[in-house]
């Protein structure tokens, strides 16, 4: 087990903020509020919390650009995530990949305590006592505020077929003509396995959460470099470049990631019939 000394939670739940608040100041672990959006969940990277709790909600609403964020965040760092049902509004069949449980009643204190004492320490910090416990809300970043991508069924949805099922469980998206790995992290193209790197995966992988959006050229860097202010649209068409050197038959023709004149850019493909992010 290893020592749960910071936590980060993404919920509107104000009063199980205050339940949470006390329970974590009482076993001596930071707590970290956090407002989701965009510049918010940016500071995760910074903040590397030992456990992200975040409220199932979310993925009833809007923002898939933003749960798409967060969940690199977590796959790329490790950090364990939980869920929480803050309410009856949704009915999760299947948890995505990157949340390891969900909590069913999280007013209740003693289900969550339960859980995390399966996995961490409480109470016993880095040996040294801690000098303050600190509450505090993200701070904005940035002055941009990005418009959330449309459509929460490619997050949640269950499928009724078994096939389908069974695609999900192992991490595979599937469109009419490619395939997106998102466990192994590759891409296949009528076929032929094509190996991308970290960023070339990203960006391709952020264009596939909704391929009827355009995603502008701005929205697209803050999801690349969430951390870095001095990214520009110069990184982002050198990568874009790259991506399509691998994924086109000819690159300066492209045909599946299509530059939309004046706005950004998208994934020209029909609709998948199969995730499992």
């Amino acid at each position: 087990m290893k020592n749960l000394n910071k936590v980060s939670v993404f919920s509107d739940n104000k009063f199980f903020l205050a339940i949470l608040k006390g329970y974590f100041y009482a076993n001596r672990v930071d707590m970290t509020e956090c407002r989701f959006k965009t510049e918010c969940i940016g500071e995760i990277e910074k903040i590397k919390p030992d456990l992200l709790l975040f409220s199932l909600d979310y993925l009833a609403t809007n923002r898939n650009f933003e749960i798409a964020l967060l969940r690199r965040i977590c796959v790329s760092h490790k950090i364990t995530t939980c869920g929480l049902e803050d309410s009856l509004a949704i009915e999760i069949e299947k948890l995505p990949d990157w949340i390891d449980k969900a909590i069913k009643n999280c007013q209740d204190v003693v289900e969550l305590d339960q859980y995390i004492k399966t996995i961490f320490l409480l109470g016993r910090g880095s040996g040294e006592d801690r000098r303050h416990h600190e509450r505090r809300s993200c701070s904005e970043r940035r002055s941009n505020e990005f418009h959330s991508v449309g459509d929460e069924k490619s997050i949640h949805a269950g499928y009724s077929s078994n096939t389908k099922r069974q695609r999900s469980e192992i991490g595979m998206q599937y469109f009419e003509d490619f395939e997106i790995d998102h466990r192994n992290k590759y891409v296949i193209i009528k076929g032929r396995r094509i190996e991308l790197t970290r960023k070339e995966f990203e960006l391709f992988e952020l264009l596939s959460t909704d391929v009827d959006r355009i995603f502008l050229a701005e929205e697209i860097i803050q999801y690349l470099w969430p951390e870095n202010n001095r990214a520009s649209k110069s990184d982002l068409y050198q990568y874009m470049h790259l991506l399509r050197k691998k994924v086109e038959d000819d690159p300066n023709n492209p045909q599946w990631v299509i530059t939309v004149k004046g706005f950004g850019y998208r994934l020209n493909v029909k609709h998948s019939f199969g995730v499992g992010v």
